[in-house]
Formats: structure tokens, C-alpha cells, sequence
């Protein structure tokens, strides 16, 4: 197995060459998103097989709750809920996503966000603020799309997986799915277009943001928050939460196959630099907590060094390159891959949206009138 060879500035003093990354699989010489990206989804979070599927969409919003005649937030904001269903193969289901739009400016960026909480403004997603950021949001209920255990005969989970399979998808991939087949909608009925949509999440639906942003290049970018372990964090020497820890715990989020790498990590043919290249040469967005030592700061920090590597493949800036590591409310901006070290625990804050939105910001300025 090649070895990724690059320079680290890790905050506990590591050398990136300590944890002897694979390197990225190649097609004639050169990275090959296809084939890192097939790689690391087959043996960690299962493919998705679309054949076959059918969707339509419902628009289902509720006129009492809509009480101010269509505007939310004192005016700042058009809501509508869209059911979309699924039927493959005999088998159907349905989620909705809450979608609100700016109505004080025309020129925002959508970002379909994944979220543990269903009735807005929740505390992960505040509507108010993105919508004064200029931020459009399609906001998903995580459960109603599949349930956060090892069922798999609720949800969209029928129409896609067979557990009896070694590489069948996990609750991750259905998740993601779900993200990109509503950032479909959303691009194929005007309200975006793809250089300016985005997918968020947090946790274990921040390693979900990145999966389908990874996937489906549907999307501009994502935006990665605290997402630790098998998400955007390096799983080779990384410290707290581990593959053996997770697939003990959260089996079903993976692939079945995946728990043969507990306590193995250095025999992987890959790690998670693999799913963070494969959104090259678009955007990353990481938000790490100072505090959140499950997750791993200088894991995930790793890992973001480590896909820059194929951003530099690419003729493109990474992360931008820094002579040390980064302080806690330091922030590593201007190339297509953004950190940020907020000070503080596990959560989805106002803070990180903060950053976000800069980093959204920054993007605009710098594109091409």
C-alpha cells in the first residue's frame, strides 16, 4: 500500500507520517475521486442502489400554522412543507422537509440541513439567523427518513437494504440519500442551482453531510460539524472514539463489514481522508469543539490536511498551509477546505453556523461576477 506523504502542524506535536495514510487511488498516475471514493463507501457505509426508484412530491403545508399568510420571522422568510415519497420495487415511504426561503433577498445560498430535532426553530437550526444570513434552508428530520437504530423495516430503509448482505448501506447512506434526492428537487424546480447548495449536519449527521456531499456532487460543498469518528476525523491513532467503540454501539450506521476494521485501523486500505477528497475540488466546511475530545480535534484537523493533498492534485488550495497549529477560536480560511477550533463542547451552535456563513460569504466574494 502507498503511503500519503505531506506536512502536519497537529496540535499534540504528531507528524501526519506517524500514522502511515494510504494514499489515494490513482488512474494513470493521477487522483481518481471515482475510485477512493468507491473504496471507502463499499467497505464503510454501504452503496445505495437507486434503480428503479420513483419520487414524487407533495406540497403539505399546513395553512394554520401558517398564520402570517406564507411569511415567518417578521417577514423575513417563505415556508413550505414538501412531502416527498418513495416507492421501489412495491415498497413505499415518505419524510418531509421544511423548506425556508429569504423573501427580503434573492441572491442566498440553500443549504439542506440534517437535524436531530423536528419542529423548528430548533436549537441546532436557527432558522431567524440564516434566514438575516441570507441562507436558505430545506430542514429534514433525520427519524422520519430512517430511524436512528437497527430497524430497517421502517422508513425508506425497506426499499434499500438487505442486512443480510456484508455490504449493505448503513442509516448514514439513507440519510445521505434523502439529502441528495431533496437537493434534486430543490435545483430541478429553480430554487437553486448546485454551485450554491450545500448540505449540513452535525455529529453523527455531520459524518452524513460529508458522506453525501462526498457522493453527490449535486452540491457545492458541506458543512461538517463535530463530526468525530468515521466522519472527518482520521481514524489512525485518533484518540476517544474508535471503529471498535462506534460499531459496537451504532452497528447500523455502517455497513456490516465495517466492524472487521475494529482495533485494525492500520490494516485499512483507507481512511476518512478518502470520503473528505472526494468532494474536491468543491468546499468543506469543519467546525471541531476545543472541548469535544470524543471526536478528536487533531483528528479531524488530520484528515483535512490529508484531502488537501488532493485538492493540491487538482491545481487548487486545501486548507491554506499554516506554520502552526491552530489556537482554540483560531480559524484555517481562503482555501476550499475551512477549519474552525471553537472553543467549548459537543454542539451545533450559533457560533459554527457564524462560520458558515463567513465561509459562504468569502466564497461569494471571490466568485466571478
Amino acid at each position: 500500500m502507498e503511503k500519503l506523504k505531506f506536512e502536519s502542524v497537529l496540535t499534540n506535536g504528531s507528524s501526519a507520517n506517524d500514522f502511515a495514510l494510504p494514499d489515494y487511488l490513482r488512474e494513470n498516475g493521477k487522483f481518481s475521486r471515482e475510485k477512493t471514493l468507491r473504496e471507502i463507501v463499499r467497505e464503510e457505509y454501504g452503496e445505495i442502489d437507486e434503480s428503479g426508484v420513483k419520487i414524487s412530491v407533495k406540497d403539505v403545508t399546513d395553512e394554520k400554522f401558517d398564520g402570517d399568510y406564507g411569511y415567518f420571522f417578521c417577514g423575513k422568510a417563505k415556508h413550505a412543507a414538501l412531502e416527498f415519497s418513495l416507492e421501489k420495487d412495491g415498497k413505499t415511504a415518505a419524510f418531509v422537509a421544511d423548506v425556508f426561503v429569504p423573501s427580503r433577498t434573492k441572491n442566498y445560498d440553500f443549504v439542506v440541513h440534517l437535524d436531530f430535532m423536528k419542529y423548528l426553530p430548533t436549537k441546532y437550526c436557527p432558522v431567524e439567523e440564516l434566514m438575516d444570513g441570507g441562507i436558505a434552508v430545506a430542514h429534514l428530520y433525520y427519524k422520519e427518513i430512517s430511524t436512528d437504530d437497527g430497524d430497517f423495516s421502517t422508513g425508506i430503509a425497506p426499499l434499500f437494504c438487505n442486512r443480510s448482505e456484508s455490504y449493505a448501506a448503513g442509516k448514514l447512506s439513507l440519510w445521505a440519500y434523502a439529502a441528495k434526492i431533496v437537493g434534486e428537487y430543490l435545483i430541478n424546480e429553480g430554487f437553486t442551482v448546485k454551485e450554491k447548495l450545500y448540505v449540513a449536519g452535525h455529529s453523527r449527521l455531520g459524518k452524513t453531510a460529508l458522506l453525501a456531499a462526498a457522493k453527490y456532487e449535486i452540491f457545492a460543498g458541506c458543512m461538517v460539524n463535530c463530526s468525530g469518528c468515521s466522519g472527518a476525523a482520521i481514524s489512525r491513532g485518533k484518540r476517544g472514539e474508535t471503529i471498535k467503540v462506534i460499531t459496537d454501539v451504532f452497528p447500523f450506521w455502517f455497513t456490516p463489514d465495517y466492524k472487521k476494521y475494529a482495533d485494525r485501523e492500520n490494516e485499512m486500505p483507507f481512511d476518512q481522508h478518502y470520503l473528505m477528497a472526494s468532494v474536491a475540488p468543491r468546499k468543506v466546511f469543519v467546525v471541531a469543539a476545543s472541548e469535544d475530545d470524543w471526536a478528536d480535534t487533531d483528528a479531524q484537523y488530520l484528515c483535512a490536511e490529508a484531502a488537501s493533498e488532493a485538492y493540491k492534485e487538482l491545481g487548487l488550495i486545501g486548507l491554506k498551509p499554516v506554520s502552526k497549529p491552530l489556537e482554540v477560536g483560531e480559524r484555517n480560511v481562503g482555501g476550499n477546505v475551512a477549519f474552525f477550533v471553537r472553543e467549548g463542547v459537543h454542539f451545533f451552535s450559533r457560533e459554527d453556523w457564524a462560520f458558515y456563513l463567513a465561509c459562504l460569504r468569502d466564497k461569494n466574494e471571490k466568485s466571478p461576477a
